[in-house]
């Protein structure tokens, strides 16, 4: 009897465990990895799951190498991939209060995905540089412009281009971002500051301030940009945007956060897009101060469909920006402006073509760009 009564606690038990594994927060998590690893023959082929061909520094390098847009005058620029840090792996220590609750793309890397440092060594053998030094890279959940300069002199003259900018007002970045929703206004050019700001339980997040002092610019608690936004296509069935951005800073996720303000955050956004929701048809803020804006993105069921994902796989979706332009002001002998561009990356052209942003001669010519870049 002792015997049975312990077999039927230990069957008991064990179904017990199997239940606790069923839940949907588990089964979610497990379709997840099942999703991220290539084992579900369903979505293993997907676009947004092909983000991350190379396995070590030297594949990086190779593959940057093969990204250049750009190399004169001790200036090189290449395209930095979606999901490549500067210095490699999660920089977590260096993250904001709201990158500990939502992970803005971790949860879809590898834990040993190498950073540009990484393969700094190797592209100064391929360049024959003894020295190659990274002046502006675009942060590490967006892809686009990278600009490595091969002395010091060179650097120097580069950042006095950015001040030069700021200076004369002039927004020198120009970003490519999908959204969910047309931005309002549809167009927009102004001045505004962004700074942190503590929220309970969540630490110190970005906030945009119209009103602040001379003495807090001073202090450096706030930072002002130039911006300006432009709606270079939008998808009324679906909802979705494409849209230009020019600004002088990315301090604090200021692209992302100014989206979200303009009621149009960037698709894969799971930083701030929750400040932004629609009731009844229309869009309104969610302070910053109220729990529901650290929310993951709500998407319409229709980008799902379209982006050929299963319902509410929202995780799977990389934040769609990418730097696609930046401009040097004088720079020179010739005192004149150099204007480096960069086309998207093949994830960000189909994501437009699903969208029904781009026509097919469009993504055709974008990619043909960046073939021959």
């Amino acid at each position: 009897m002792a015997t049975t009564g312990h077999a039927k606690a230990t069957k008991a038990h064990g179904e017990k465990k199997r239940k606790k594994m069923n839940t949907p927060k588990q089964q979610e998590f497990l379709l997840r990895n099942k999703l991220l690893k290539g084992k579900d023959t369903t979505h293993r082929e997907h676009m947004y799951l092909k983000l991350y061909p190379w396995k070590t520094r030297l594949a990086l390098a190779e593959h940057l190498k093969s990204s250049e847009v750009y190399n004169q005058d001790g200036i090189i620029a290449l395209c930095k991939p979606y999901g490549v840090a500067q210095f490699g792996k999660c920089d977590k220590e260096n993250s904001t209060g709201i990158q500990g609750v939502h992970t803005g793309g971790w949860s879809v890397l590898p834990d040993d995905l190498p950073g540009v440092m990484d393969a700094l060594p190797d592209l100064r053998l391929m360049y024959g540089e003894p020295e190659l030094q990274v002046v502006k890279s675009t942060e590490r959940w967006s892809s686009g412009l990278i600009i490595l300069s091969t002395s010091p002199k060179i650097t120097e003259n580069v950042q006095k281009c950015w001040r030069r900018s700021k200076t004369s007002e002039e927004a020198q970045l120009t970003f490519w971002a999908v959204t969910v929703g047309l931005p309002k206004p549809v167009s927009d050019a102004t001045k505004i500051g962004i700074k942190t700001e503590c929220v309970e339980n969540m630490g110190n997040v970005p906030v945009l301030v119209k009103n602040y002092s001379q003495a807090s610019l001073k202090r450096g608690e706030v930072r002002l940009s130039v911006v300006e936004h432009q709606a270079l296509a939008f998808n009324k069935d679906t909802q979705a945007g494409l849209v230009q951005v020019k600004t002088q800073t990315t301090k604090h996720h200021f692209l992302r956060v100014w989206l979200a303000h303009s009621y149009s955050p960037a698709l894969g956004d799971n930083l701030f897009s929750g400040r932004v929701h629609t009731i009844s048809g229309k869009r309104i803020h969610v302070s910053p101060h109220n729990l529901v804006s650290y929310e993951p993105q709500v998407l319409p069921d229709s980008f799902y469909s379209k982006l050929q994902l299963p319902p509410r796989k929202t995780e799977l979706i990389p934040c769609h920006l990418h730097l696609s332009q930046v401009q040097l002001s004088k720079f020179g002998k010739e005192k004149s402006d150099l204007i480096i561009s960069a086309p998207p990356p093949e994830y960000f052209m189909w994501t437009c073509k699903q969208l029904s942003l781009m026509s097919e001669n469009d993504v055709d010519e974008q990619n043909e760009l960046r073939i021959n870049s």
